[in-house]
């Protein structure tokens, strides 16, 4: 009577291989997984700050404008006061539309220091940035505003900043620069309806 031998030993490395690359497969999607929800909510809380940091300036230069007309009436009196109170209400072009848009073309450490108007429709702004090249590439980015219809710098000035992390004694220097803005009403305006709108219709559809 012949014997059979029978080895199942190579059977069984085939199944804990499998196994070994089924749970290797679910290890690496588990990590990938991890890394993007990471990285999605860090970007989040990014853009997050970011809002918060605009309206919490919007809200500083409105204050500093409310200032300037509580100042008024100590100097001009109260009718003329009055005067400048209703002349900003039928003013044609919105502060705070002005405000958000030039807020959000800066980078992430510009800061606007003044605003206000020398015309009817021109506006005198002093930006702070890190370098000259930001100051630059925020011209380019005013002068793709539709409703700006012209933008220069009028001067830039250079000042002491803030003390570098890496070396205390090193102090980093900052760039003030005045802007000169020329806007076009009618279109500004037309913008402001269009985007007040665009929530309405969302909500129809």
């Amino acid at each position: 009577m012949n014997l059979i031998d029978i080895n199942l030993l190579p059977e069984k490395e085939k199944k804990s291989s499998v196994f070994l690359y089924g749970v290797t497969i679910i290890l690496i999607l588990f990590i990938v997984g991890c890394l993007i929800f990471f990285f999605s909510l860090r970007s989040i809380q990014t853009e997050t700050e970011r809002t918060l940091g605009n309206i919490a300036q919007t809200k500083q230069l409105i204050e500093v404008q409310q200032m300037k007309l509580l100042d008024s009436e100590s100097t001009g009196g109260a009718k003329k006061l009055e005067e400048t109170v209703e002349w900003m209400n039928n003013y044609p072009i919105e502060t705070v539309p002005v405000l958000n848009k030039l807020i959000s073309l800066l980078p992430p450490r510009g800061f606007i220091q003044t605003f206000e108007y020398t015309d009817r429709q021109r506006v005198s702004t002093s930006v702070q940035f890190d370098s000259s090249r930001e100051a630059a590439y925020y011209l380019y980015h005013l002068k793709e505003v539709d409703w700006i219809k012209e933008a220069e710098i009028l001067e830039i000035t250079t000042g002491a900043g803030e003390e570098a992390e890496a070396d205390e004694s090193e102090v980093v220097p900052r760039y003030l620069v005045d802007y000169s803005l020329t806007l076009n009403a009618d279109k500004l305006q037309d913008s402001n309806e269009t985007e007040d709108a665009s929530p309405e219709e969302e909500v129809e559809d």
